[in-house]
């Protein structure tokens, strides 16, 4: 197989100044004559074991005509006698693995830095449960129709035929060798069953298609009225300017004789490589392998999508997420999307290994290695898959490794999910309980944890994963996963759920006076200090009002600003704040009064706007800014209801004189009417009387002999400021 990697070479002679059979080995080496240039090697290698470019030429050598045993020998002495260079270390390191010593490889592969495949490849032993698991959905068994010779890229076509590369047996119509191998060219072969349902003799497909050199793989159109090929001719005005004759992609059309008008495609080029053509299903997309400029290393694999005069456009890259250093070749794209490669520069288990991605936006997705039974630790490659995505074929030098590459029948036996393993349990916040039967939204897929609180899924794509749960007496969960964050193939996460308290706030509006329940009362909240809207409804037949507190939780601080109107009543804001420190309802009546006052002779406006109480200094009458803030709220209402006349009443309690007591409120009785008259409130509609401490509302009396034993706060329930109105005009 190795041989489509490269195309042929024609150059000078390399001296070296070395013996004769050393220069001739030289010679062969040059033209890449690697099975002419061993025996040479290995004759000079008995003489001088250590010199190191006999070694690497002779390890080249044994790893481009696939001798593991060969390439073992010159690695490691290259290694021992301390002449490796990091590329000689990689090569070793994939030597080991073909031979199934992938402990002993590792070390080699972390040695090697120069680029990604060094880490790829050392990530054996972490990837191997991937590798394996997988194992019994598929079924591979060797085709009948193989030869002692290589045989590779089989493909279906018309009629149950199988079309397919060989480099079987040479016949009268092809007598050439390939120097690099000393075994035949590859040329098309097909193949079908007889009547009892055994294959026919392979024979040559469509002669007039076939050429004295490399011819093969093969794909086709999906009505088979078009074929596209690799092909390497020998014809001197198609050397490249390195002296080489690269791999070119041919098409060819189907008529009544036969195929003809066989013709290069545009995005040849004969200074590099371009073979492994590959169709999307519509038709519409051709992707191939090339070491052109520009790529990442190798063989890279690209893609041209068909322009409107039938011609193939601008050859893209599909990026290092598919390409790397090493080699990718044989691109495949299956029916149901699914795109397939074989690389030797990604994560494997030895030599070439066959690749699964698909593209979103053609662009490729994660890359998964599709493990056992498809790879091994030789070479497998040359996937193709049916229509039905069922049945298909691989090639594979498994049988006896080195350059005996086979045909092997692929059966895909149940559907195949990759991604990330991720298990994810659900688990009650306050005491880690597991939440059992709890469905969970992961991206596009609908989910249900078992009995444990556990499910698991595969992820696909390295996206995040939106998780959305909403359950019953539960606040809804919502997260998110993101599978670029953890490296390894599975990883577990919990979902922490907190049940929901049930809050709510409850409260009953009542009328100021009567405390009875008051109906149909405008009840405006907003939440402190955004001035967010958080609700705005009608006091029911009751008095009552409830809202659930959906999204608070125990432990939460919670500010609203409360307002209360009616018509013929005095609006009333109120500010409510309140620790939640349990489940269950908030009763606002615990903490603020829902009480309006009908506008009304005798009512106090200071119990009706709930003001706050007016403070002045000691023995003093001037107005503070704070006892300013409360007397606007007077100025506002009296603004409101401009026939409201208000006497301002100032009372103090029973302590000292009870001539001062009255003088003092009686200065800060008008030094108050005095400010809100300044407000634009007219004079005739305010008055300020001090009723010092005549007016007592308990019975904490201070006068004379009598000792009074009344609490400071007792005593504070006389000291107040009263706005009674005293007239509707």
């Amino acid at each position: 197989m190795k041989q489509l990697l490269f195309s042929l070479l024609f150059s000078s002679t390399l001296a070296l100044a070395q013996n004769n059979v050393l220069v001739k080995a030289n010679k062969y080496y040059a033209s890449q004559s690697y099975a002419l240039a061993i025996p040479l090697y290995e004759k000079a290698y008995k003489k001088d074991s250590s010199d190191k470019i006999l070694l690497s030429n002779l390890a080249d050598c044994y790893r481009l005509t696939n001798n593991i045993n060969g390439q073992l020998k010159c690695y490691s002495n290259l290694v021992r006698f301390g002449k490796a260079e990091p590329i000689h270390k990689l090569y070793y390191g994939e030597a080991l693995m073909s031979a199934g010593r992938t402990s002993d490889a590792k070390k080699y592969f972390d040695d090697f830095t120069k680029d990604s495949r060094g880490k790829n490849k050392s990530t054996y032993s972490e990837k191997y449960k991937s590798y394996i698991k997988n194992f019994d959905a598929y079924k591979v068994d060797l085709a009948p129709f193989n030869s002692e010779q290589n045989d590779m890229c089989a493909v279906n076509y018309s009629g149950g035929a199988i079309i397919f590369a060989s480099s079987r047996s040479k016949t009268s119509w092809i007598n050439v060798q390939h120097s690099w191998t000393n075994t035949n060219f590859l040329n098309i072969y097909e193949t079908e069953k007889d009547k009892l349902g055994n294959y026919l003799q392979p024979q040559a497909f469509m002669r007039d298609l076939q050429s004295r050199y490399n011819d093969g793989p093969i794909c086709f159109t999906k009505d088979y009225s078009k074929v596209f090929f690799t092909r390497n001719n020998i014809k001197s005005d198609e050397k490249s300017g390195d002296g080489k004759y690269k791999l070119k992609i041919l098409s060819a059309t189907l008529n009544k004789n036969g195929f003809d008008r066989v013709s290069e495609l545009s995005i040849n080029n004969k200074d590099y490589n371009v073979a492994h053509p590959a169709l999307s299903p519509d038709g519409n997309t051709l992707y191939y392998a090339s070491d052109m400029s520009g790529g990442f290393g190798g063989m890279d694999l690209y893609m041209s999508k068909k322009e409107s005069d039938g011609n193939w456009g601008k050859p893209i890259n599909l990026g290092s997420g598919i390409n790397t250093a090493g080699n990718e070749l044989f691109p495949f794209m299956a029916n149901n999307g699914l795109f397939y490669f074989s690389s030797d520069g990604l994560d494997g288990m030895g030599g070439l290994d066959i690749y699964e991605t698909k593209f979103k936006e053609d662009k490729a997705q994660r890359v998964y290695n599709m493990g056992e039974p498809i790879n091994g630790q030789f070479d497998d490659f040359g996937i193709y898959i049916s229509e039905d995505n069922k049945n298909g074929f691989i090639s594979s030098n498994r049988k006896r490794g080195g350059l005996d590459d086979d045909i092997y029948f692929l059966q895909i036996l149940k559907e195949v999910k990759r991604g990330k393993e991720i298990i994810l349990y659900a688990r009650n916040k306050q005491n880690g309980d597991s939440l059992p039967n709890t469905k969970i939204k992961f991206g596009e897929s609908e989910l249900t944890t078992n009995e444990q609180g556990k499910v698991q899924t595969l992820v696909e794509e390295e996206i995040n994963y939106p998780i959305v749960i909403e359950k019953e007496d539960y606040f809804k969960f919502t997260d998110s996963v993101n599978t670029k964050s953890d490296p390894n193939d599975s990883f577990i996460k919990t979902l922490l759920l907190e049940k929901d308290p049930k809050l709510a706030l409850v409260g009953v509006v009542t009328d100021l006076k009567t405390n009875l329940p008051l109906e149909g009362v405008k009840i405006e909240i907003k939440e402190l200090p955004s001035k967010v809207d958080f609700d705005n409804t009608l006091s029911g037949t009751k008095g009552d009002y409830k809202k659930a507190l959906r999204d608070k939780k125990i432990g939460d601080k919670i500010s609203y600003e409360i307002k209360l109107s009616k018509q013929g009543y005095v609006d009333k804001v109120l500010t409510f704040i309140y620790d939640i420190n349990k489940p269950g309802d908030i009763n606002l009546n615990e903490s603020v009064e829902l009480k309006i006052g009908q506008v009304a002779v005798g009512m106090d406006l200071a119990k009706m706007i709930d003001m706050k109480p007016i403070y002045f200094d000691i023995g003093k009458s001037n107005i503070k800014p704070d006892a300013a803030i409360e007397l606007d709220k007077v100025v506002k209402v009296m603004k409101e209801y401009s026939n409201m006349i208000v006497e301002l009443g100032s009372h103090t309690d029973c302590r000292g004189s009870a001539a001062a007591n009255l003088k003092l409120s009686s200065a800060r009785a008008k030094s108050s009417a005095s400010y809100i008259i300044k407000q634009g409130i007219d004079k005739t509609r305010i008055s300020g009387k001090g009723y010092g401490e005549s007016k007592l509302l308990n019975d904490c009396k201070c006068e004379g002999k009598v000792q009074s034993k009344c609490s400071e706060a007792e005593h504070a329930l006389n000291r107040r400021t009263e706005f009674i109105i005293t007239k509707l005009k």
